[in-house]
């Protein structure tokens, strides 16, 4: 189960992972921070919960704070199609790596398939414009058809089926747009070196101010513990940026 409680006494408290080998008992902690280095909102969830998902709660309450929020730069865990998508809606652009597409069974993966708004092609050149939609979720599944694919001479390399099939996002041309910027753009290039300065800052709240490990039991109370860690790093931060202001004025 993947929610199953783990613990007695911190009911809060799930199952984590980093990494297939390093995996944890406890919370995560999230943050959103400026350009100049300033946290503007940190959020504490269970261990278990998807990094994904916490994105619009901190951009929302930032928001709803007065913040105008033009462009937000996030690692591969936020950059869902969905989340892409409810960014646009935002007046906003999320940028983040797009994550590579594998196949699990060794074969070939969807990213050797060109894939249009009418149909789909695949690496042996055959193309089809059957497919069936899922209502609920948008997604659109394509069939390529069961005596094509046995003649096809990629056959091995692709499917261990009768017949291939290629399942489409709702929002699959916005990721082909991220895939197309972040492999183009000197932009992103820049986007990164942003985004590379919020894990110093991770780190600075774990290694000196204590969010390696949770002080307290409850969400509640390590939600408050994040905050008062978040509110003690922009200090430090304020009081760097104002000597150094004070120093050129000095000059």
């Amino acid at each position: 189960m993947k929610n199953r409680l783990v613990s007695a006494v911190d009911t809060d408290a799930r199952h984590g992972a980093k990494s297939d080998k390093k995996k944890f008992v406890g919370y995560k902690v999230n943050s959103s921070m400026t350009e100049d280095g300033f946290i503007t909102n940190i959020k504490a969830t269970p261990g278990n919960s998807y990094d994904g998902n916490v994105l619009f709660p901190l951009i929302d309450e930032n928001i709803a704070k007065g913040q105008k929020i033009i462009k937000v730069v996030a690692d591969g865990a936020y950059g869902s199609a969905d989340n892409r998508y409810e960014m646009l809606k935002r007046d906003a652009t999320l940028v983040s790596p797009v994550r590579a597409d594998k196949n699990p069974k060794g074969l070939y993966s969807q990213d050797m398939f060109d894939i249009d708004e009418t149909g789909v092609t695949c690496p042996a050149g055959n193309r089809t414009m059957i497919y069936n939609q899922n209502k609920k979720t948008g997604r659109i599944l394509y069939y390529f058809k069961k005596d094509v694919c046995e003649g096809c001479t990629l056959k091995e390399k692709c499917t261990k089926g009768n017949q291939r099939t290629v399942s489409v996002h709702k929002h699959h041309l916005l990721m082909e747009e991220a895939k197309r910027y972040n492999s183009q753009c000197e932009e992103y290039k820049d986007d990164l070196r942003i985004r590379a300065h919020i894990e110093p800052k991770q780190g600075e709240m774990k290694r000196y101010h204590g969010l390696t490990r949770a002080k307290y039991r409850g969400l509640e109370k390590v939600s408050i513990q994040s905050l008062l860690v978040g509110a003690t790093v922009n200090m430090k931060r304020f009081v760097r940026l104002s000597s150094r202001d004070y120093q050129k004025s000095l000059q």
